[in-house]
């Protein structure tokens, strides 16, 4: 009864700042699935996930941010110059600078989560969330790709 009472309270939160956010912020019940998924593989208790939430919903922001920062400052000015081969030397040189700070970053900000929420779980439970997320990734993209399908038999796109 508190597993599912700590999940319902989990899900209404998030749900709550997502529409604070906007549309932005990705698919609530996606983001209700995964905090579930993640709640119930790690077994967090009420303590630990007050305190591991905040945390990881930070580090997925700033995630989400570099990953669109990558989009916006090397694949969508690629793709507008009409592909890779349209692109000068130099330019492909400052793609590249960017691209390696934006990893950069990405790696800055996995390792800063990783030093917090060490603090909060033990290891074993943070390695055991980076299979879990692996594993929720693998969960989303086969239910999608079981709808799409479903939808193309249906005869609608």
């Amino acid at each position: 009864m508190k597993r599912i009472q700590l999940l319902t309270t989990l899900c209404f939160f998030v749900l709550q700042s997502y529409a604070q956010r906007g549309a932005n912020s990705g698919n609530p019940k996606i983001k209700a699935y995964k905090i579930a998924f993640i709640t119930e593989k790690l077994n967090l208790s009420e303590s630990e996930a007050a305190k591991f939430w905040p945390i990881y919903n930070q580090y997925e922001k700033t995630k989400f941010s570099l990953h669109k920062r990558e989009k916006k400052e090397i694949r969508n000015k690629v793709k507008a110059a009409g592909g890779i081969d349209y692109i000068s030397k130099d330019e492909a040189q400052r793609f590249l600078v960017t691209m390696r700070d934006i990893r950069k970053a990405q790696y800055d900000n996995k390792t800063t989560f990783h030093n917090n929420i060490v603090e909060i779980l033990p290891a074993k439970k943070v390695l055991l969330l980076e299979i879990t997320e692996h594993e929720f990734n693998k969960r989303l993209m086969e239910r999608l790709k079981k709808r799409r399908n479903n939808r193309i038999k249906n005869g609608r796109r």
